[in-house]
């Protein structure tokens, strides 16, 4: 993260706790079984690779913004989920995983603008 951008003890853990999130969630998106979600969404590399749209920011307005666009394709990812009425192995589980990661994310921008 760029020196310029000041981060509190609960961002940082929040951070990490994003971090947790996306490991558990690609975890659950990768299993090599024929019911997989990676069979059918292949959208989730949004949810994926977000972690890397926010940590590169170079200021706390670019950070707030791209934690703004990674909550955005969590969003659209876990409504998908939640929408489609097909059988998908670990379907519960990783919308659950999705919730805690926005969860996460909402709790990062909200700290991110207090701290401003």
């Amino acid at each position: 993260m760029n020196s310029e951008l000041s981060i509190s003890k609960k961002m940082a853990d929040t951070i990490v706790q994003v971090c947790f999130d996306v490991v558990e969630f690609s975890r659950l998106y990768e299993q090599d079984h024929p019911k997989s979600a990676k069979q059918l969404f292949r959208c989730n590399e949004d949810v994926k690779k977000g972690l890397k749209l926010f940590v590169n920011a170079k200021n706390q307005t670019e950070f707030k913004s791209k934690v703004s666009d990674y909550l955005n394709a969590v969003k659209l990812a876990k409504q998908l989920y939640q929408d489609i009425q097909i059988p998908i192995e670990s379907k519960d589980k990783i919308i659950v995983q999705l919730v805690n990661l926005q969860a996460h994310l909402y709790d990062l921008k909200e700290e991110a603008s207090s701290n401003q």
